[in-house]
């Protein structure tokens, strides 16, 4: 089985945060406790690692984890947050005050499945309450919604319905490539980067809250992977664009010049062999159809924003297996062997990719390697 294990190293801007209630203003006083706990989990508080129990506090800046384990947390105001197994939420700011409308939550959800529900309270405005994933930002009111988050970052989002199957509220997901909002009981949105918009709205039939887990990244439901679908169909448009270019105002020097430049990068998705790997590799347990949407062939000349790229070369790279294309603005590293490894990232990434497979061990690194790091360990 294909596992994979991801470090994600998240950049934060200092903020200057207060727990204040009652006249108090000490960061460290408990800003809600555990309520229900099964399993592997863990609690890292300035940079110590403790148990979680139920009863337990919980207080500013804590990471909680789960391994084969849940965790549910209620904070002050009655808002709960709940993990499933294998997931990392991070507490960035709460601050309450006096007056509601100052006051302030702001929590990341980083990898994993999670539930929020922002209750009943009257301690926080519930348009100051946000929630971020690596790839988006949730702006709510007054809502009970799911995050589900792979190692690489995409998200999805499902919106869930009030105990009467009614929406549960509002919600609107957003980043730089734009926002979309969630408002019909069980609607959902995937996004694949934080410059990539949201994909449309969907609505997701036959389901329920418990059904919700881990899997639904790695399977999403039908209505979700056509919304992708959908907007792979839109870019590859976009993409066509190209054809418009009027080729006849390049000089001969030049085009020799581009086509030169070119020649290396002009691969894509349409020229992997699934049959041209290495054959001590068991390629014979590689019997899975490949269910891709076919991505843009177009070459993209280095002077595009193209990080620099060590360890790997755009092409069928013999040594680890992996397939390096660029597709529009995202350079692309895929691997069909003994499973499918596919990794997405912005071209001007800085990131090192770490990877453990059987017959291959190695580092690839894209622009400077120090914004993120992503380890696919496949060797057990």
């Amino acid at each position: 089985m294909l596992q994979y294990k991801s470090i994600k190293k998240i950049h934060l801007t200092t903020v200057s945060v207060l727990y204040l209630l009652a006249g108090s203003a000490i960061a460290a006083d408990p800003i809600g406790d555990i309520v229900e706990q099964t399993g592997i989990g863990e609690i890292i508080r300035q940079d110590n690692s403790l148990q979680p129990q139920v009863g337990g506090d919980i207080v500013l800046y804590d990471e909680l984890k789960t391994g084969n384990g849940r965790m549910l947390v209620e904070f002050l105001d009655n808002e709960e947050l709940a993990l499933t197994e294998h997931t990392y939420a991070y507490i960035d700011e709460v601050y309450y005050d006096p007056d509601p409308s100052l006051s302030k939550m702001s929590l990341q959800m980083v990898m994993g499945t999670a539930r929020f529900a922002s209750g009943n309270g009257q301690l926080i405005k519930k348009s100051n309450i946000d929630i971020s994933t690596p790839t988006a930002q949730i702006a709510i009111r007054g809502t009970d919604f799911t995050t589900t988050i792979d190692e690489i970052g995409r998200s999805l989002v499902v919106l869930l319905p009030d105990r009467w199957g009614n929406s549960s509220g509002e919600i609107t997901v957003f980043n730089d490539g734009g926002e979309i909002i969630l408002n019909q009981p069980y609607q959902a949105t995937m996004v694949s980067s934080y410059d990539a918009p949201p994909t449309s709205p969907v609505t997701i039939s036959n389901i329920t809250v418990n059904m919700i887990d881990n899997m639904f990244i790695v399977n999403p439901p039908q209505e979700v992977k056509e919304a992708v679908e959908e907007a792979a169909r839109d870019d590859l448009e976009q993409d066509k664009g190209i054809l418009d270019i009027d080729f006849l105002e390049f000089n001969d020097l030049e085009r020799d010049e581009l086509e030169e430049t070119e020649e290396d990068l002009e691969y894509s998705e349409l020229d992997i062999d699934l049959l041209n790997v290495d054959l001590l590799v068991d390629v014979l347990d590689v019997i899975e159809e490949l269910d891709k949407t076919v991505r843009g062939s177009q070459a993209v000349s280095g002077g595009t924003g193209l990080s620099s790229l060590q360890g790997a070369a755009i092409g069928l790279n013999k040594d680890s297996q992996y397939n390096v294309f660029i597709e529009s603005d995202r350079i692309i590293f895929f691997r069909d062997v003994n499973g499918i490894i596919e990794i997405s990232l912005n071209k001007d990434a800085s990131v090192l990719l770490e990877t453990f497979v059987q017959g291959y061990e190695g580092i690839i690194t894209l622009g400077d390697g120090d914004d993120s790091e992503i380890i696919i360990n496949q060797s057990n």
